[in-house]
């Protein structure tokens, strides 16, 4: 009877690792997988989901593109937009306004475009010169403002004495601003674009 029970034993044990044991790791590799293939069809399941909304909204995608590209041309364009920031000056009554722009290079936050920093100087009234600040964000150009400083235009910076009591009441605008343009080999191009004139209207 003990023999028996211990060949049971064995043979219960013997069944268990050549049987059970290896089924069970190959359970273990199927579960593995199938949770895979499941965490797989989810993300599958969210980009088809992204891609049939961008689809849905390609048409207003496309316009707001074509806009975007209208405000970013492929050429610098630096005579047109400084002939923009003087109509804007015009139109705001400005006294007076000066365009330097610098060479073109690609921008530092590595947007696949070329800028060019320009400085934009004017002179005239309060509400002359706020007038004159609105219209710059409303240019048929994509404009970035970076800095910006506002003194009165008739005192020294150094110490605030008057020396032109007739432009008391005027006040100096000093913008450091980049214009954008697409070159057709992108940013790394952007050395190679003529280097615009500087223009003092």
């Amino acid at each position: 009877m003990v023999l028996v029970m211990v060949g049971i034993v064995a043979l219960c044990a013997a069944w268990f690792f050549f049987f059970i044991r290896p089924r069970q790791a190959e359970l273990a590799k199927v579960r593995a997988d199938t949770l895979e293939e499941e965490n797989r069809t989810v993300a599958l399941q969210t980009e088809l989901d992204r891609l049939e909304e961008l689809q849905a909204n390609a048409p207003a995608l496309e316009a707001e593109l074509a806009a975007t590209r209208r405000l970013i041309p492929s050429e610098n364009e630096v005579a047109n937009y400084i002939f923009l920031v003087e109509e804007a000056a015009t139109q705001a009554d400005i006294d007076f306004v000066n365009v330097t722009p610098e060479l073109p290079k690609p921008p530092p936050e590595g947007a696949p475009l070329a800028e060019i920093r320009t400085v934009i100087g004017a002179e005239g009234g309060y509400f002359e010169i706020q007038d004159f600040f609105r219209r710059l964000y409303d240019l048929d150009r994509a404009v970035r403002v970076d800095l910006m400083a506002l003194a009165p235009s008739g005192e020294t910076a150094a110490t605030g004495a008057v020396v032109d009591p007739a432009a008391a009441d005027k006040l100096r605008l000093d913008v450091t601003a980049r214009i954008f343009f697409e070159p057709p080999g992108g940013a790394s191009s952007a050395a190679a674009v003529p280097a615009p004139a500087t223009t003092t209207p």
